[in-house]
C-alpha cells in the first residue's frame, strides 16, 4: 500500500534529478564559469542534488521491498522486472520512432536494436541497475538477513569507509561505484539496515541538522571544484538520510500525490532519452542567457516543473493504452511463460532422477 509520505518524497526526488540534468547536460557548463557564490549554490542546492533523487528514488523502492522477517521471492522479483520492462520497451519504441520521424536520430541497425533492447543497451542507466538489483534481490536479501544486527552494522561501516570517504580522494571512485549496480548494492545495505533495526526515524530537528551538514559538505565540495555526481558520495548520503527523515514525521494520505507518484518515473524515462536529452537541454533550454539575470534561480525551477507536467500528461496516456490493452490481465503473459519454464524444470528434473536410478 502506498503512503502518500514517501510517494510526495518520490515526486521531490525526481524533481532534483531533472533539475541536476538541467545543468550537468546544459548547453550552457555551469563547471566552466568562475568561481563564486552563484556558482556554489547553484551547484550545492541545484546542480548536485539528482544523485540525492536517484538514491531517495531507489531507497524508498528497498524501504517497502526488504521487509523485515519477510521472504523475497524470486518469482516476484522477476515479475516486477518483466513489468517495468514492458514500460521501458514502450518508451524505447515510442522515443525512437518519434526521434526518427523528425530525423533527431538516423535509423540504424544499432537504433534499432537499441530501441527493441533498451536494459541490454543501456539507454537508461538507473533502469538496468535498478532491473539487475530487482533479480538479484531474493538472493541478496537472504544473504543480508542471515546477518545479526552487529554484523550488519559492521559491513555498514566498512561500505561507509570504502564509498563515501575514501570517494572524495580525487581517482580513488571507480566508475562501477559511483552509480552503477555496486553503488545501489551499498545502498541497499544501509537501507535495510535502517528498516531491519532503527523503523523509527530520529526526530525532525535531526532530520533538518542532516540537511544542513550534508548540504555544507556538498558546498564545500563544489567549492573545491569536486565533481559531485556519485551516488555514494558522503554529503549526498547524508542528505538522503535528512530528508527520509523528515518523510518519516509526515502523516496523511493523499490519492492525488499517490497518482502523481505512481507517473513520475516517465520523467526521468523521457527526459533522459539520448536524443531527447540533447534536443532539450542543448537546444531548448539554454541557460546561457539566464545565467546572469534576475532569473538564474527561478528559469531552472519553472523549466522542470513544465517539462515534468508534459511528462506526467503523456504518462497517463501511455497508461490508458495499457490500461485498454495489455494490462487487462496485468503480469498474464508473464504467468504463462513462468509456468511453461517451470514445468519444463520440473520434466528435465524427473528425467534426470530415473537415469540416476535406472544407473
Amino acid at each position: 500500500m502506498r503512503q502518500s509520505n514517501f510517494e510526495l518524497l518520490r515526486i521531490i526526488s525526481m524533481m532534483m534529478i531533472v533539475l541536476c540534468h538541467f545543468f550537468y547536460y546544459n548547453k550552457f557548463s555551469l563547471d566552466q564559469q568562475p568561481m563564486g557564490l552563484k556558482r556554489i549554490v547553484l551547484k550545492t542546492f541545484f546542480g548536485s542534488q539528482g544523485r540525492v533523487g536517484v538514491d531517495i528514488f531507489f531507497a524508498i523502492s528497498v524501504w517497502f521491498l526488504c521487509k523485515p522477517n519477510r521472504r523475497i521471492r524470486f518469482h516476484d522479483s522477476a515479475r516486477r522486472a518483466w513489468i517495468l520492462e514492458r514500460t521501458l520497451l514502450f518508451w524505447s519504441l515510442i522515443l525512437t520512432i518519434a526521434c526518427a520521424y523528425t530525423r533527431m536520430v538516423p535509423v540504424t541497425l544499432q537504433t534499432v536494436l537499441n530501441a527493441i533492447f533498451p536494459t541490454a543497451t543501456c539507454d537508461w542507466g538507473y533502469a538496468t541497475s535498478y532491473i539487475i538489483i530487482l533479480l538479484l534481490l531474493p538472493f541478496i536479501n537472504q544473504g543480508i538477513s542471515c546477518l545479526n544486527q552487529r554484523q550488519h552494522f559492521y559491513l555498514c561501516v566498512i561500505l561507509l569507509f570504502f564509498g563515501p570517504i575514501l570517494g572524495v580522494i580525487p581517482g580513488f571512485y571507480h566508475q562501477m561505484v559511483e552509480s552503477g549496480p555496486l553503488a545501489f548494492l551499498c545502498l541497499m545495505v544501509f537501507v535495510t539496515y535502517l528498516r531491519w533495526y532503527h523503523e523509527q526515524f530520529p526526530n525532525i530537528l535531526t532530520g533538518l541538522a542532516c540537511l544542513v551538514v550534508g548540504y555544507a559538505i556538498v558546498g564545500l565540495e563544489a567549492h573545491a571544484g569536486f565533481q559531485i555526481y556519485e551516488m555514494m558520495d558522503l554529503g549526498i548520503l547524508v542528505e538522503t538520510f535528512g530528508w527520509f527523515t523528515l518523510a518519516s514525521h509526515l502523516h496523511f494520505s493523499s490519492r492525488f500525490i499517490n497518482w502523481i507518484a505512481s507517473h513520475v518515473f516517465a520523467i526521468y524515462l523521457i527526459t533522459e532519452f539520448i536524443p531527447i536529452r540533447n534536443w532539450l537541454w542543448g537546444t531548448i533550454f539554454d541557460y546561457g542567457p539566464y545565467y546572469h539575470g534576475l532569473m538564474s534561480m527561478i528559469y531552472p525551477i519553472t523549466v522542470t516543473l513544465f517539462i515534468s507536467i508534459i511528462c506526467i500528461l503523456l504518462d497517463i496516456m501511455k497508461s490508458a493504452i495499457f490500461k485498454l490493452t495489455i494490462d487487462h490481465r496485468k503480469g498474464h503473459w508473464f504467468e504463462l511463460l513462468w509456468t511453461k519454464i517451470y514445468k519444463a524444470s520440473e520434466t528435465s528434473n524427473t528425467a534426470q532422477s530415473r537415469k540416476q536410478n535406472l544407473g
